[in-house]
């Protein structure tokens, strides 16, 4: 992707982000747009790490592909595990914890996120990887300055100002990482890319993908609808990107 490009991408993920973590602010938003929100995102990330990242990365890893996916999906389970943050449904979660291990967590998510993006820029998959990140921040953003806003013990300046070094950190990532992976092999390259997917099902797996399953027990199928949708746009993105 050419630079003029890329950049202004970048500060398209800084402006969703910064959006998502400014709603909460002055609007609560109903669990029902919520769930369809992040039931749409849970697709989108599932088809970017099917149809997208794992058929670029196989050929060049071989049979070696599943350890960086696998490394990728336990980081992440270890980062929500001792830290407790993710995009679910913060009016029902009394379980998490925000403070300085929390923020320092968060931070490099969001880092591994703007790695992803450099990794897929030198793989011909920057469009797909930006699109799938963008798509898991707002929620991400959403859930976090909700959570902030519930506790509390944060003034709405404060909040915000966490919410934009939230937003830089991963614009900041990805051009580290372009600066970085431009001496890497394509394997070194399709490695980063590897954990990236690994990271991306964990997220779609385990934090968004119960939205579609509570819709269920009420027999209604909006988040299922937008799930298919958000794997629909990634099928029909292969013959785009």
């Amino acid at each position: 992707m050419e630079k003029a490009i890329f950049y202004p991408f970048l500060l398209f993920i800084f402006v969703i982000t910064m959006v998502g973590g400014w709603i909460p602010t002055v609007k609560v938003w109903s669990k029902s747009t919520f769930r369809m929100i992040i039931s749409f995102c849970a697709g989108v990330l599932l088809g970017a790490v099917f149809f997208h990242v794992l058929p670029e990365i196989s050929p060049v890893l071989g049979e070696a592909v599943g350890y960086p996916v696998m490394t990728g999906f336990l980081l992440i389970f270890l980062l929500e595990k001792f830290i407790m943050v993710h995009p679910c449904e913060e009016g029902e979660c009394d379980y998490h914890k925000i403070g300085l291990a929390a923020y320092v967590g968060i931070g490099f998510h969001s880092i591994l996120d703007g790695i992803a993006i450099g990794a897929g820029s030198l793989m011909n998959l920057s469009v797909v990887i930006i699109l799938a990140v963008t798509i898991h921040k707002f929620p991400a953003a959403l859930a976090l300055s909700s959570l902030l806003v519930k506790g509390g013990e944060y003034s709405r300046q404060k909040i915000l100002r966490s919410m934009f070094i939230f937003a830089l950190t991963t614009p900041l990532g990805a051009v580290l990482a372009i600066l970085l992976f431009k001496e890497f092999s394509d394997y070194t390259i399709a490695v980063a890319l590897g954990i990236s997917a690994g990271t991306f099902l964990f997220i779609s797996i385990a934090d968004l993908l119960p939205a579609v399953y509570e819709e269920h027990e009420k027999r209604e199928y909006k988040n299922l609808v937008s799930l298919c949708l958000g794997i629909l746009v990634m099928i029909l993105s292969k013959g785009i990107f």
